[in-house]
């Protein structure tokens, strides 16, 4: 498999780099951004296979960050790593096999399993 693009938006720094760092071990190419604005900067400069996206960001809602993307970039799937429920409910059909949720907090070995998921023909049907 092709090394794969991420974006990793997290505002808890110390775990973002750390995250990062394991993922990079793992293959795959990792930007970070600390909020919502930075993200969606990084996101219109360059082509994401994967944005693992937190809810809780001091300026812009997660879930709004995320439906922009979806909307922007057909081909980006999405995997919410938050410590807040989130529900599928109101994602189309199409979107669903997209977005993944992770509940933090989690061991990175089951980040990488998420990822990995995601990355399945058809990705998780939620």
């Amino acid at each position: 498999m092709p090394e794969k693009s991420l974006l990793l938006v997290d505002d808890e720094l110390s775990l973002a780099g750390l995250l990062k760092k394991y993922l990079e071990r793992e293959g795959f190419s990792v930007d970070v951004a600390a909020n919502g604005a930075a993200a969606l900067a990084a996101a219109s400069a360059r082509t994401f296979d994967l944005v693992v996206l937190d809810l809780n960001l001091p300026d812009i809602p997660g879930e709004e960050i995320m439906r922009l993307l979806l909307d922007q970039f057909p081909n980006c799937r999405i995997l919410i790593s938050s410590g807040t429920p989130f529900s599928h409910d109101h994602l189309d059909e199409p979107d669903r096999a997209r977005v993944s949720f992770l509940l933090k907090p989690y061991m990175p070995r089951h980040l990488l399993t998420a990822i990995q998921s995601l990355f399945q023909p058809g990705g998780p049907a939620a």
